[in-house]
């Protein structure tokens, strides 16, 4: 008898979660569908894959011997999908690009300018801290800092985001005196919380605090815009931001320090797909396009000092 690929799902979803509810959440099925995948696979193959434990569900003998085959026919059926758009004579379809939070606001006011080159793309935006696993196409392409960890991952370098830091306008008039290096210890500064320490801005500021807290931490990059616009502390932020904000002012030059080399990240077998070939073509030449701004180069009436 053929095996189902739907039963192996559950049967691979099942082994791995240790329960039938684990695997319907991460299948988003109902139990009580998964429940009988489990049960025609054994009968199918007349064996029983699993004990049923106190503890969960345990693979048994049997059970053991078919999961590298079940997880052979997923990396199979994986890279069908990937590459079942390749086989389309357009240039059509959904292209899923996952950014992290400040990559994202970059994309984001730039998508119709993506769209007008782009109309018969659809482009979905998944934000994450997170890389999205590729081989699964959680995502068709990332855009990160960091450089992939697995093997065989294709990189393309991007740009480089400069940051600096950034107040209201209201802010830089309130606490005059206070600026300068004295900045760090004298004004109000917003910053990303505990969780984020991380991030190389985040680090930088901490340093440049000695150790104080700032008065507002957040969670969200474009929360942290927003705090900053109100005038609620100067933070460091990405210079095309900043630079594109009425009513922010750049208080220094780029911190040379602190710079973020993106990359645009993309599996082997989606490359070649004709509708993640051209956004991929996109993102490139729109980043290039958009040099002066990552790098910082604000016109002079929005930075306070460039020296």
């Amino acid at each position: 008898m053929a095996l189902n690929w739907d039963d192996m799902r559950v049967f691979l979803a099942v082994a791995r979660g240790g329960s039938l509810s684990t695997a319907a959440w991460a299948l988003k099925v109902t139990q009580p569908t998964a429940g009988p995948r489990v049960r025609a696979l054994e009968a199918a193959l007349s064996a029983r894959l699993f004990d049923r434990l106190p503890q969960g569900l345990v693979l048994t003998a049997a059970g053991g011997k078919l999961l590298p085959l079940a997880e052979a026919m997923e990396r199979s059926a994986e890279a069908a999908a990937r590459r079942q758009a390749s086989l389309a004579d357009r240039v059509t379809g959904t292209v899923r690009i996952s950014p992290g939070e400040v990559t994202a606001q970059f994309v984001t006011v730039r998508l119709t300018e993506l769209w007008a080159r782009l109309p018969e793309i659809e482009i979905e935006l998944v934000i994450s801290h997170l890389l999205a696993n590729l081989s699964r196409r959680e995502a068709d392409l990332v855009i990160r800092e960091c450089l992939p960890d697995s093997a065989g991952l294709v990189a393309r370098r991007l740009g480089t985001i400069s940051l600096a830091v950034y107040g209201a306008r209201s802010l830089v008039e309130r606490n005059s005196d206070a600026l300068g290096e004295g900045c760090y210890r004298d004004c109000p500064w917003v910053s990303f919380d505990e969780e984020h320490n991380y991030f190389p801005e985040q680090k930088w500021l901490l340093e440049k605090l000695g150790g104080r807290q700032t008065q507002v931490r957040v969670k969200d990059a474009l929360v942290l815009f927003d705090a900053l616009r109100s005038g609620a502390g100067l933070g460091v932020l990405s210079c095309f931001a900043g630079g594109a904000a009425p009513g922010l002012l750049r208080m220094m030059p780029p911190l040379q320090e602190v710079v973020s080399l993106q990359h645009l990240i993309v599996h082997p077998d989606l490359r070649r797909v004709p509708s993640v070939r051209v956004v991929m073509d996109e993102l490139l030449a729109l980043f290039a396009r958009s040099a002066e701004s990552l790098a910082g180069l604000a016109p002079p009436s929005q930075t306070l000092r460039t020296a």
